[in-house]
C-alpha cells in the first residue's frame, strides 16, 4: 500500500483506535456526538463483536503507527446478533443507564428517529462488513484494500453490509467496489455482494 499505510490484522492494542475511529465517524463521517450522547454505548454496539469475541475478520489500516482505519466483518452474522443481543448489549446499556443517557434528551431524539434496520437474506449473505477509515485518509484506496483482504479471507460467500440512507460517501463506497442493492428503506440501504 502506498502513502506510508499499512494493513494488517487487528489486535488487541488496537481496541481503542478501532473504538475512537468509529465514534469519531458515526454520523455520516461525523462524530457520534451529533446524533447521540453516549460514545461508549456506540462504540459497544459497533465494535465489541469484532474486538472482544471474534477478531478472526477484522483489519486495521496504519500510518506511522496509528491505527486510521479498519474493517469489521464477520463470516456468521446470525452468531454475531446472538452475541450482541445476549452478552454486549444488556450491560453496555446497563452501564449507559448509570452514566444518565436516558437524562439527555438526545437520547429520546435519537429514538424517536430510529427505524428498523433492513436485513439481508442470512441464508444467501450470511458474511457483513463495516469499513471505516479516519478523515483525512478518506478517498485513497484503504477502504479497498481492506475490502480486498476480507474477500480473500472469506472465500465464495455473500457479504452484506448496512449503510444509513443519508450516508452517501459510504453509499458510493460500496456501489464503486461491486455491491448491489439488496434492501432499501427510508434509514438504511442493505448492499451485498456474492464472492
Amino acid at each position: 500500500m502506498n502513502g506510508g499505510v499499512k494493513l494488517r490484522k487487528y489486535e488487541p492494542r488496537d481496541r481503542a483506535a478501532v473504538r475512537q475511529i468509529c465514534c469519531d465517524t458515526a454520523d455520516c463521517g461525523g462524530p457520534v456526538e451529533n446524533i447521540f450522547p453516549d460514545r461508549e454505548l456506540i462504540a459497544d454496539l459497533v465494535t465489541r463483536y469484532y474486538t472482544d469475541f471474534d477478531p478472526s475478520a477484522t483489519w486495521v489500516a496504519e500510518a506511522d503507527g496509528k491505527v486510521v482505519g479498519y474493517l469489521t466483518g464477520c463470516l456468521d452474522t446470525a452468531r454475531s446478533q446472538r452475541v450482541t443481543v445476549w452478552r454486549i448489549a444488556p450491560p453496555a446499556i446497563l452501564t449507559a443507564i448509570g452514566r444518565g443517557v436516558l437524562f439527555h434528551r438526545q437520547t429520546w431524539q435519537f429514538f424517536a428517529k430510529l427505524r428498523p434496520f433492513r436485513r439481508a437474506d442470512l441464508r444467501e449473505y450470511p458474511a457483513h462488513i463495516h469499513v471505516n477509515v479516519a478523515p483525512g485518509f478518506r478517498g485513497g484506496a484503504i477502504g479497498r484494500e481492506l475490502l480486498a483482504l476480507f474477500f480473500a479471507h472469506a472465500g465464495k460467500v455473500g457479504v452484506h453490509a448496512n449503510v444509513r440512507t443519508d450516508n452517501a460517501r459510504g453509499r458510493n463506497f460500496f456501489e464503486q467496489t461491486g455491491f448491489v442493492v439488496l434492501n432499501a428503506g427510508a434509514s438504511t440501504v442493505v448492499y451485498g455482494k456474492k464472492l
